[in-house]
């Protein structure tokens, strides 16, 4: 696989004025406190990945997807993006690179969308079939024909984040970074910019690093997750892997053949919640005490069973449970 991005040992650190209750020695003899935003962080994306990059805020996500970008240089280890160090061939990577972060806009305030795009295309020296293919699929999955020749301060926040991802990979870049794409936005618009990303992905197989706070974002588009806390990684696996190794606990919806209201069930590693009808009732298992089917079998002694739902342990909540109680 060729690699896209190569990591190793990056940090970065900030002088922080050290608070001082003494205003002359604040102003002339101030000292200063070290804050290690970003410590030995090292990973390797390879051509194609989407990759989900989380942490709470504070945790260095930005700084980090920021550093790649060429945005930030950073203060220890090194940094290589297609190749390059993106600090130091920033002007050549911004061809080969698409990034948005979050509200900061990189189109032109009062010219149509139409307009900017054109501006962009120029910019970016973009063929005429390359410009007339893109557009097709931004006004396919973006919406865009119907707000084609609006000013952008005239956009919605949602009309005119797809408009900003359209922008980002107009020039057809092999990179794509996505700070807080879906921010802010109602679930119309975050759900028309997953299914664009993941079409972007299978139609030119787009490198995607993506942060978000909002999980399911991370869920449907990332087939792999970076968890980040403290400046570190905690966590650097498939989707897959984090919900069999750091998953502990399930939901099983168990409906019985007649109603359970007067169901009284204790079992270590299970907690009985409320019941939604009287003949259905779920429990919350912890698979580190008790298997599925152990529990089946026991309930299976109360009455019998007509259906079994389970359901895994959310994204979301593994990685709150990380955050709460580490790896």
């Amino acid at each position: 696989m060729e690699r896209i991005i190569v990591a190793e040992r990056l940090c970065r650190d900030y002088k922080v004025a050290a608070v001082s209750k003494n205003m002359i020695q604040y102003l002339f003899f101030r000292k200063h406190n070290i804050l290690h935003a970003v410590k030995d962080v090292s990973f390797d994306i390879n051509k194609g990945e989407m990759v989900g990059f989380v942490g709470p805020n504070g945790a260095g996500k930005s700084t980090t997807i920021k550093m790649l970008a060429g945005i930030l240089v950073p203060t220890g280890g090194t940094v290589s993006v297609l190749g390059k160090d993106p600090f130091k061939f920033r002007k050549d990577n911004a061809f080969s690179v698409g990034a948005v972060f979050g509200q900061r806009t990189q189109l032109w305030w009062d010219l149509p969308i139409s307009d900017t795009f054109l501006l962009l295309k120029k910019i970016y020296n973009i063929q005429d079939e390359i410009y007339e293919k893109n557009l097709c699929l931004f006004k396919k999955y973006l919406d865009l024909d119907s707000i084609w020749h609006q000013p952008v301060r005239q956009l919605s926040l949602g009309q005119r984040m797809r408009s900003e991802i359209a922008a980002a990979i107009l020039h057809n870049p092999p990179l794509l970074f996505l700070d807080e794409p879906t921010i802010g936005l109602d679930i119309v618009a975050k759900r028309q910019i997953r299914d664009f990303i993941i079409e972007l992905n299978d139609l030119y197989h787009t490198t995607v690093i993506l942060t978000s706070h909002d999980m399911k974002d991370i869920e449907e588009i990332c087939k792999r997750i970076i968890i980040i806390d403290k400046g570190t990684v905690m966590i650097d696996c498939s989707m897959e892997n984090l919900q069999k190794k750091y998953s502990n606990s399930v939901t099983v919806n168990i409906r019985f053949a007649k109603g359970m209201d007067d169901l009284h069930f204790e079992m270590p590693g299970v907690h009985m919640e409320k019941q939604s009808e009287s003949n259905s009732v779920s429990f919350r298992v912890d698979k580190t005490k008790i298997s599925t089917g152990h529990l089946v079998f026991e309930l299976s002694k109360y009455a019998e069973i007509i259906d079994i739902d389970i359901k895994e342990q959310s994204v979301e909540d593994i990685i709150h449970d990380i955050y709460l109680n580490g790896v």
